[in-house]
């Protein structure tokens, strides 16, 4: 996979959970920040399928979102 650079400014609490997280998982700050934009890119998108879907407002409208946001997910999560 190919990587970019940036530069980021973040909180010193945040900065200091992520070096922890990384201490305890025994993995890179790097993977750390990575798998937290990974989940919040996810959430969004599911938020985003919830909205619509609720739009319809039926209950199997709702229940074909719900499966379907489990599939995309996890196809996502294939490819990740």
């Amino acid at each position: 996979m190919k990587t970019a650079v940036f530069t980021s400014t973040i909180s010193p609490s945040l900065l200091a959970w992520v070096a922890s997280e990384s201490k305890r998982t025994k993995r890179t700050r790097r993977s750390v920040l990575e798998e937290a934009l990974k989940r919040y890119q996810h959430e969004m998108i599911r938020a985003r399928m919830r909205a619509d879907f609720a739009r319809e407002n039926t209950a199997e409208t709702l229940e074909m979102a719900e499966w379907g946001m489990k599939e995309y997910s996890e196809d996502l999560a294939r490819y990740d």
